[in-house]
């Protein structure tokens, strides 16, 4: 998991190494692959908060390979609209005031239009549709058949908090939209120092 990005100053360079450091070996190593696990990285910064999840696909869709039929399709246009709704999957302390302002999602087997939110596809994207069965907007545009028997989908949020200082923790709504991740292994780093839990669909707050 290398995508978190670099905030300014010396506290994010050190909050990003503590969140490389603790996670579990698997979620770093090239080819590690577990169904049903996922690793959550949060790191805090003033009021910055960037959250970076990567899960096997088979956890979000049951498949992890570019859709090949309409059911398929939908199972990806619904994962999409989920992950570009991370107010409701992330539940900060409501007192820090908490809100999105952006959404980066990618996958080696799915194209980048199909994991834009809705109002980016354009109208190009809806003629595309009309014009074909499906090929041209299921195909990624580098296509690997490695990833293909083992793809996974990387996520980052930015989150700004207008009251930082009374961000406490996170309640992790994954679960609930994405029955097939049972565990979660997560790391945050921020001002109260670096922490690590495992949460599952019994346990999905963290604190710090």
């Amino acid at each position: 998991m290398r995508r978190i990005q670099r905030f300014p100053g010396q506290a994010a360079l050190a909050a990003i190494i503590v969140l490389e450091s603790a996670l579990p070996v698997w979620a770093h190593e090239p080819g590690v692959h577990v169904h049903g696990r996922a690793a959550l990285e949060i790191a805090i910064d003033g009021a910055t908060v960037q959250v970076n999840l990567n899960s096997p696909l088979d956890n979000l869709l049951r498949f992890e390979h570019a859709p090949r039929n309409e059911k398929e399709h939908q199972a990806v246009t619904a994962m999409t609209s989920k992950f570009n709704q991370a107010d409701s999957l992330f539940i900060f302390t409501p007192a820090a005031q908490c809100r999105v302002e952006s959404t980066d999602l990618t996958s080696p087997v799915l194209s980048p239009d199909l994991l834009a939110p809705a109002s980016d596809s354009g109208k190009s994207a809806d003629k595309s549709t009309r014009k074909d069965s499906g090929a041209s907007r299921t195909t990624p545009s580098t296509p690997s058949p490695a990833a293909d028997m083992h793809a996974e989908l990387e996520a980052t949020w930015q989150f700004r908090c207008a009251q930082p200082q009374a961000l406490q923790g996170v309640d992790v709504r994954l679960f609930q939209m994405f029955p097939g991740l049972q565990r979660l292994d997560a790391a945050v780093a921020g001002p109260k120092g670096q922490s690590s839990a495992k949460l599952s669909p019994e346990s999905t707050r963290l604190k710090w």
